[in-house]
């Protein structure tokens, strides 16, 4: 686990480009929300700080305390392999055996495809797995991700080997909504530090930060680093957590800002994937 290299996405400034010159975005299909779920015998309980302006972000590490409530409890390490190399991402429960993640933690273009295994440790802190460790057992993307390598479809699904759920709650998700849906608070387990914030993967960290432009994908402002791929960006209404975006990749000509597919059908589409699976 320690040898693990953080999965990082390969974004060219072109495709950055071109994500940004689409169209405005116009409802098109019905906007769909996901209630979060807690642990068996425990409650949900938010922790909800304010972003007032977008243009800012500020970046903390999740208080130990914190991470056995929603929306924390849901949030973990990945541990996967890619013809045998070992590297580390993030992700989330969806299901109660359902993890979600960015696509390039479960396809890989430069390594095989897809990966080899995928061991999640939600909850994870310095190696402390009180919580337990859940096997991948089917692994799923979006065929716009593995055909055609689209930033755009940069999402992917896992189901566990036993039901996760109970231990750790569910993450609710809002699907089909405008774009500008921050300040978001994003999560995740970022590997490399930069100045003012020593990540070195062994802790959860969150960025709270606002939209900044897009419809698909979409921009926030935060400053994590590789790690962090996959964890989910969580908009709070009436001190309720919805997942609405999620870590894919970074621009190295806009420091301090992180892009995410935008969740419509193709969400929709993985979460029926995972949520039935007995």
């Amino acid at each position: 686990m320690e040898m693990a290299q953080p999965k990082e996405a390969d974004v060219s400034e072109e495709q950055v480009l071109s994500f940004m010159a689409a169209d405005i975005w116009t409802q098109e299909a019905t906007i769909t929300v996901m209630e979060s779920q807690p642990p068996d015998g425990a409650g949900v309980s938010d922790h909800e700080e304010a972003v007032d302006v977008p243009n800012t972000f500020k970046t903390t590490r999740v208080p130990a305390d914190a991470r056995n409530d929603v929306p924390y409890s849901t949030v973990g390490k990945m541990f996967m392999t890619f013809n045998g190399k070992p590297y580390v991402g993030t992700g989330w429960v969806i299901a109660e055996k359902g993890v979600f993640t960015a696509g390039h933690c479960v396809y890989d273009w430069k390594n095989g495809g897809w990966a080899d295994n995928i061991l999640f440790v939600p909850q994870y802190d310095a190696s402390d797995d009180a919580v337990g460790k859940w096997s991948s057992t089917e692994i799923f993307s979006l065929n716009g991700w593995t055909q055609n390598r689209d930033f755009r479809y940069d999402m992917g699904a896992f189901v566990t080997h036993l039901p996760i759920r109970p231990a750790t709650g569910s993450l609710g998700w809002m699907a089909n909504y405008p774009p500008d849906q921050g300040p978001y608070r994003s999560l995740g387990y970022p590997r490399e530090p930069v100045p003012g914030h020593a990540f070195d993967g062994r802790h959860m960290w969150q960025s709270l930060g606002g939209y900044i432009n897009g419809t698909n994908p979409i921009c926030m402002r935060n400053n994590m680093t590789r790690g962090c791929s996959g964890g989910p960006w969580i908009v709070t209404n009436n001190r309720k957590s919805y997942a609405n975006g999620m870590n894919s990749f970074r621009c190295d000509t806009e420091p301090g800002s992180m892009y995410s597919p935008y969740f419509g059908d193709g969400f929709l589409n993985l979460y029926d994937m995972v949520k039935t699976v007995d």
